[in-house]
């Protein structure tokens, strides 16, 4: 803008220098000549640009002009700065916010994995050293076969108690958890302690396949990346 109008102005002193004023001019027919020539606007130029207060008034415009149109165009860009700044900043934000969201999830599935762990650690074992009722009843000593039936029954009772937790730690909607889920169940429905020695191994490799779900799981959300179900 300001370019414009330094070239706009050179021209007109230009002009003006190579024009000859009509008021200059002695001769009355060609100064009214002059006068009457609408296409002659250099000698308009010349008699405008010889008076310094027309000068002023036009210097005065044109900085009126860059002052009205040029305040509104840098208003107008510093806004847009401002804008784009402000939203940078609250994308930054709302991925910190994300981030630490993503991270809060992973503490608590890593303790969930924690609480998973130790209850079926503790369901295998001692599923694992129930004895049969046959086995107790052989016992020919009277206070051992009290002894080893009084740990039965609390083990019978513990039992219950760990299968309520899994229960209600296990998703059933989900497909390797529910296979967890469906041989606990079976283990603590085996009447024979070699029927459910038998499923021993299920057993570790179901409670194996969800703690390593889970844990793929954590990886991801410690790495802020969405995890999405099913995959």
């Amino acid at each position: 803008m300001l370019r414009i109008v330094v070239l706009f102005l050179a021209a007109c002193w230009t002009t003006s220098a190579q024009a000859e004023s009509c008021k200059t001019i002695l001769d009355a027919a060609r100064r009214l000549e002059c006068y009457d020539d609408a296409f002659k606007v250099d000698h308009l130029l010349a008699d405008v640009l010889n008076s310094p207060q027309a000068v002023v008034a036009i210097l005065a415009a044109v900085f009126a002009f860059i002052s009205g149109v040029g305040g509104p165009l840098v208003t107008l860009w510093i806004g847009r700065k401002q804008a784009a700044a402000s939203q940078t900043s609250a994308n930054a934000a709302m991925l910190t916010a994300k981030t630490a969201g993503f991270r809060e999830i992973a503490k608590l599935r890593i303790s969930w994995m924690d609480n998973l762990r130790d209850t079926l650690a503790e369901y295998h074992a001692i599923l694992m050293n129930l004895e049969d009722k046959d086995v107790l009843e052989a016992v020919s000593d009277v206070d051992e076969r009290k002894s080893r039936q009084k740990s039965n029954d609390e083990g019978l009772k513990k039992i219950v108690l760990l299968g309520t937790q899994l229960d209600l730690l296990l998703n059933k909607e989900d497909a390797i958890q529910r296979k967890l889920w469906d041989i606990t169940d079976e283990i603590y429905n085996r009447e024979r302690s070699t029927e459910r020695q038998a499923l021993d191994a299920p057993l570790m490799d179901a409670g194996r396949a969800v703690l390593k779900g889970e844990w793929e799981k954590v990886k991801q959300e410690m790495r802020s990346a969405e995890f999405q179900p099913g995959k």
